[in-house]
């Protein structure tokens, strides 16, 4: 089983708080579209005979594609792929984006799954972020998508926000309750480099929010979505039951999957190869059979490493067993030792074969996990 991602690096602004490779010109998208129908028949061999199980437009915003771009896109895949009768295709989406009749084509033209950049609910944290919606446009584009026939809608949130209550970030789930959303993908504020939001930082003109405000709204995104039926399968991600993530789900249980476009990853079990972070110089190298990626060879530390970064990031975690049956003595010692000392902390949880993050540890995952690398 596989999955196919293609990137989309357009977005009409950019967020403030969005470090990703994206640009707002978009004199260029039919030539990237046509670049990677191309890259998608020449690396048919990546995945070999794999069922492509799902198929994710990520970005960027690839909701700036036509539907007529999507499809032929989808057309690509269908004809050089095997393709699961009921394959996960979803698009990450703008709410600007959805007007209905371009809703429509979407659905038609196999879109079955929508990722929308919610963010927030609340007016004041919306133009904060930089987005370029309200609330009520938002509730009335969610709307749209269902009344389009698309019915598996996830939509990401962000707490952490400097000047975000407690109070004003439980409406905001609140709200996408009563909208009927089935995942909510939530994470706290990263003030990145090369952001709107760093350049305010390094200048003192913005703080980041305090840790126990943090810390408390972590603690309501967890309960408030277990109380209305979620569960917690991933550090940041939240589903209904039949509603998780199938494509990020592959990532995390290690299987293979091609990546298209620039700065697409790629991964097949043996190793990674990375893409070209630049549209203009994909779209050359295509045109004229020039490399355009980078390819590591993934030794047994960096599988192990791998293993642990993708696996206690869920809610199975990891196996005791795999780690002593698949890597060496050294490496096993050294994560059996590491592993006692986090348990002893509580960030871990040991049942039986498994090795999970406690919500303790959840909070501080990229901290817990990186202390378990073998380097």
């Amino acid at each position: 089983m596989a999955g196919i991602y293609l990137h989309i690096p357009y977005c009409r602004s950019k967020c403030h708080y969005c470090d990703f490779y994206a640009t707002s010109n978009m004199t260029s998208v039919q030539k990237l579209v046509e670049s990677e129908m191309s890259e998608l028949i020449s690396r048919k061999p990546y995945i070999g005979n794999e069922i492509v199980e799902t198929i994710y437009f990520g970005g960027g915003t690839p909701s700036v594609l036509s539907a007529n771009q999507v499809t032929d896109l989808l057309a690509v895949i269908y004809t050089n792929f095997i393709v699961a009768s009921d394959c996960e295709i979803t698009l990450e989406a703008n709410p600007e984006d959805l007007e209905e009749p371009y809703l429509t084509e979407l659905r038609l033209a196999g879109i079955n799954r929508m990722s929308i950049g919610i963010q927030s609910f609340n007016n004041e944290m919306l133009s904060y972020l930089g987005r370029g919606h309200d609330n009520s446009r938002l509730v009335n584009k969610i709307k749209a998508v269902q009344k389009a026939g698309i019915e598996n809608i996830s939509i990401d949130l962000i707490y952490g926000i400097p000047g975000l209550s407690l109070e004003n970030y439980l409406e905001s789930l609140k709200e996408a309750m009563q909208l009927g959303i089935q995942h909510i993908s939530a994470y706290s504020l990263i003030i990145e480099k090369n952001t709107f939001f760093y350049k305010l930082y390094k200048t003192n003109r913005l703080f980041e929010a305090p840790d126990d405000d943090v810390v408390a709204q972590f603690n309501a995104t967890i309960d408030t979505l277990a109380n209305h039926g979620f569960s917690h399968y991933e550090v940041s991600s939240f589903a209904l039951e039949g509603f998780k993530s199938r494509h990020n789900s592959s990532y995390w249980e290690g299987k293979k999957y091609l990546g298209v476009g620039p700065s697409a990853h790629s991964f097949d079990g043996i190793s990674r190869q990375w893409n070209v972070s630049s549209i203009r110089n994909y779209i050359l190298n295509m045109a004229n059979s020039k490399d355009y990626f980078d390819i590591e060879i993934l030794s047994e530390t960096d599988r192990y490493n791998e293993y642990l970064l993708v696996g206690l990031r869920t809610a199975k975690g990891i196996s005791r067993n795999h780690i002593s049956e698949t890597f060496n003595q050294n490496i096993s010692a050294y994560f059996l030792r590491e592993l006692s000392k986090l348990n002893s902390e509580d960030f871990i949880s040991v049942t039986d074969d498994r090795v999970t993050l406690t919500r303790k540890g959840i909070f501080v995952s990229d901290l817990i996990i990186r202390s378990l690398f073998f380097n």
